[in-house]
């Protein structure tokens, strides 16, 4: 008898868990997956790196980008505080646009920096974290961050 209980009650939390940890509808930003990567992990005083941010639909649905055309995927730069330092929106100026990403396909973008802030100062040395942004037609979706070093 006791047996039987806790075989429901068991059944009743597994029923509870695998419907919490389905996925999200199709064509939320759960059928995105945003990676970021660099040529070079530390950069130096006079040196700059390139940040790649790779958008792929893991989706069955056709994902939807939109806003600026020269901004559909962007970065962003963290000191350790989680203030954003540098991103590169600012100087956005396309007309609006959405442009599809089919299932499976991959959108790539990549942005140079020479570890300035938004007001075009140097940094000081230290750990910073990048964060690919990508603009869907729900909202923006962040990638996990990626941790670079500046020298200086």
């Amino acid at each position: 008898m006791r047996l039987r209980r806790h075989a429901r009650a068991l059944a009743t939390v597994a029923l509870s868990l695998a419907a919490s940890c389905s996925l999200e509808s199709t064509g939320t930003a759960a059928s995105i997956n945003l990676y970021v990567s660099v040529d070079q992990s530390t950069i130096d005083v006079g040196e700059s790196m390139n940040i790649t941010l790779t958008a792929r639909n893991v989706g069955y649905d056709v994902l939807t980008l939109t806003g600026p055309s020269d901004c559909l995927l962007f970065i962003e730069v963290l000191d350790n505080q989680g203030a954003v330092v540098y991103h590169s929106n600012g100087g956005c100026t396309g007309s609006s646009v959405t442009e599809e990403l089919q299932a499976g396909e991959t959108k790539v973008q990549t942005f140079p920096w020479n570890g300035s802030n938004l007001a075009g100062a140097r940094l000081p040395p230290g750990f910073y974290h990048i964060r690919g942004v990508a603009r869907l037609t729900g909202g923006a979706y962040n990638s996990p961050l990626l941790s670079i070093a500046l020298e200086g």
